[in-house]
């Protein structure tokens, strides 16, 4: 299935915005982070990890997503501070699509934190949280983005920071669909998926379309508002992609390859 048709498809609305929502998520998915992506997937779905191929995997994880709880909570709020004024009584509708997404990372759907749902899940593949979150287990690329993404929801430009945003729901559709499906498969990951352990991935296979979609509606409000900002919220988007391809890039040639990762520093 065409995860691109499947899970965003075209907005049936008429109006600048929404045409420009559809030609930004066309060019995400046509990104060649997204084809590092889905190579990446081709080839964790062909045979489990090792051990240690996990640790890597999920400590990179952990240090790129290591800002985004919290980037995307105060991203809500600066988004409602910029249109507000433009829109005094529905311009919290379109931060509200991003604040969405915060309920769930935050747990309050799940009751705990997709943070500590994450841990969980690690700990049941045998990898400790210490181990998941020495810096010097991720992968360089993994690094870098989870360290800009700290400044980039916080200082950079709204416009450039919903761009990341929307950049990442994209992305995680592409993550956590495949995976969800990935760690079913193999029985040496000792998975089933009522598994309590199960949840990380449960309920990102269960709300990343959603966020998908409600950030996609974001963007579209937001431009039909402020059309000008096109500019940066595309140069958002396609500064996240670029560092993203390389993550996964570098996790691709790392665990199926066997290629040691260049650590500077």
């Amino acid at each position: 299935m065409d995860t691109a048709q499947a899970m965003t498809g075209m907005i049936a609305h008429r109006g600048h915005g929404f045409r420009e929502a559809d030609d930004i998520y066309g060019g995400c998915f046509n990104h060649a982070a997204i084809a590092a992506l889905r190579s990446f997937n081709q080839r964790f779905s062909s045979r489990p990890l090792l051990r240690s191929e996990l640790a890597l995997f999920l400590a990179s994880m952990a240090a790129f997503n290591r800002h985004t709880i919290g980037g995307i909570a105060i991203l809500a709020g600066r988004l409602s501070d910029q249109v507000l004024p433009l829109l005094p009584t529905s311009g919290h509708e379109i931060g509200a699509y991003v604040l969405d997404a915060a309920v769930d990372e935050y747990g309050l759907r799940e009751t705990v934190t997709h943070l500590e749902l994450a841990r969980r899940f690690a700990e049941y593949l045998g990898i400790p949280v210490a181990e998941i979150e020495a810096r010097d287990n991720a992968c360089p690329a993994a690094l870098e983005l989870g360290d800009t993404l700290f400044s980039w929801y916080r200082d950079r430009p709204v416009a450039f920071a919903l761009g990341v945003h929307a950049a990442s729901e994209v992305t995680s559709v592409e993550e956590f669909v495949p995976w969800h499906d990935i760690f079913l498969k193999f029985p040496q990951y000792r998975f089933s998926r009522e598994l309590p352990e199960f949840a990380y991935m449960r309920a990102h296979f269960v709300h990343e379309p959603d966020h998908i979609h409600g950030a996609k509606l974001c963007i579209a409000r937001y431009l039909d508002v402020l059309p000008g900002e096109s500019g940066l919220l595309r140069e958002g988007v396609l500064m996240y992609l670029a560092l993203y391809q390389r993550m996964f890039q570098q996790l691709d040639d790392a665990i199926f390859d066997g290629r040691a990762l260049c650590r500077h520093g």
